[in-house]
């Protein structure tokens, strides 16, 4: 049974621990988890049963450390620098095989990709228009600045549930949708008539909200029946 963790596909629980040892390997005590790391780890100590209590009063930060036995492990610190271990092998063995990889398709990923690049000129102006009157996250509470800040889609209409219903009220199979690259990095939606629907639809109705990289990677993924449209 495939598993799905911050769309990076795992055939068995053994790899999702595979990953979570390289992490660790690579990541020195005392530093934090950054990046793609950072938002995979997020999004898979969600299924541990005690991340609700760990996590509680917001998180600076995720990083390692070296027990006193000797092993190594993950680190939650709170925003008050409180630290606490938290297990990763103890999260993949509650994670439930609803999360299957058959769920998201490659196609649909990069629709998703393609639909982000095509509201990106949205998003970065109102990230410079609110980091001109908020000073900090209502999340972590840390100071904001552009290199810190990411823009939060405010739920419940968060950014898929938004072109979940841009494509339900269009009848668009997003399966259908042929999505190409700029520079053969970032995914473009080739129809431009409906790129401009989807910016138009984005502008209309996205509530948008200024948060830290840090307090956005904190923020649960709302579930999707992306399959409705294709199936």
């Amino acid at each position: 049974m495939p598993y799905l963790i911050n769309d990076e596909i795992f055939a068995t629980k053994t790899l999702v621990t595979e990953r979570c040892r390289q992490i660790l390997k690579r990541t020195p005590d005392g530093c934090s988890v950054d990046g793609v790391d950072a938002e995979f780890l997020f999004c898979l100590f969600l299924h541990h049963d005690e991340w609700a209590e760990k996590s509680s009063g917001g998180v600076s930060e995720l990083s390692a450390q070296t027990t006193i036995h000797g092993t190594r492990c993950f680190v939650v610190r709170s925003q008050s620098g409180a630290e606490i271990d938290i297990s990763f092998s103890h999260a993949v063995r509650l994670m439930p095989n609803s999360r299957s990889a058959s769920l998201v398709p490659q196609k649909l990923r990069d629709f998703r990709n393609g639909a982000r690049t095509a509201v990106q000129d949205q998003i970065r102006d109102f990230r410079d228009q609110a980091l001109v009157t908020t000073s900090s996250c209502s999340i972590t509470g840390e100071n904001l600045s552009r290199s810190n800040s990411a823009v939060d889609h405010v739920a419940p209409d968060t950014f898929d549930q938004l072109l979940f219903k841009f494509c339900h009220q269009y009848l668009i199979n997003p399966l259908n949708v042929r999505v190409g690259s700029l520079n053969g990095v970032v995914a473009v939606i080739e129809d431009e008539r409906l790129s401009f629907q989807w910016q138009e639809f984005h502008r209309q109705h996205a509530r948008l909200r200024i948060v830290s990289r840090m307090g956005n990677l904190q923020l649960s993924k709302a579930v999707v029946p992306w399959s409705q449209l294709y199936e």
